[in-house]
């Protein structure tokens, strides 16, 4: 549980919503809409599908912020 809720921190930080992650969730070949989100963040859906959501939420996470969090120039 921790680690939705570190996501959902992330995405707040980030001033990132549902509908960007669900945009590239969709790139990476995982097809979910708002309900099914909110529903693996708040820890009520479980399974293959959300643990692919999550690593890759996690992943996307990462290369958003070292983009935006480089030195600038």
């Amino acid at each position: 549980m921790p680690e939705r809720a570190n996501i959902r921190s992330r995405l707040k930080k980030n001033n990132l919503t549902h509908v960007w992650l669900i945009n590239q969730l969709r790139e990476n070949g995982i097809v979910t809409d708002k309900s099914e989100l909110s529903s693996v963040f708040a820890g009520t859906r479980n399974g293959m599908k959300v643990d692919a959501i999550l690593k890759i939420t996690n992943d996307l996470l990462d290369k958003y912020e070292a983009a935006f969090s480089a030195p600038k120039s």
